[in-house]
C-alpha cells in the first residue's frame, strides 16, 4: 500500500485475525489477516500514522 500524500510504500504496524459469519452456523465462518498500514516517510504529513487497512483472506 502507498502512502496517498507522498507516494511512499508503507509498512505493515500490525495484523489481527478476525472472522466473519462465526456467529450463526447457517453461515460460512471466514478468517481474514487484517493489516494496518502506516507511512514511513520522514516529510510525510502522514508520517508515523496508520493510512489504511487490508483484509486478506486466509485459506
Amino acid at each position: 500500500m502507498k502512502c496517498n500524500a507522498c507516494g511512499v510504500d508503507a509498512y505493515i504496524d500490525s495484523t489481527e485475525v478476525v472472522f466473519e459469519g462465526d456467529k450463526s452456523p447457517d453461515t460460512e465462518t471466514k478468517a481474514y489477516y487484517n493489516q494496518h498500514f502506516v507511512c514511513r516517510n520522514p516529510a510525510c504529513p502522514n508520517n508515523g500514522k496508520e493510512i489504511g487497512t487490508l483484509l486478506i483472506p486466509i485459506k
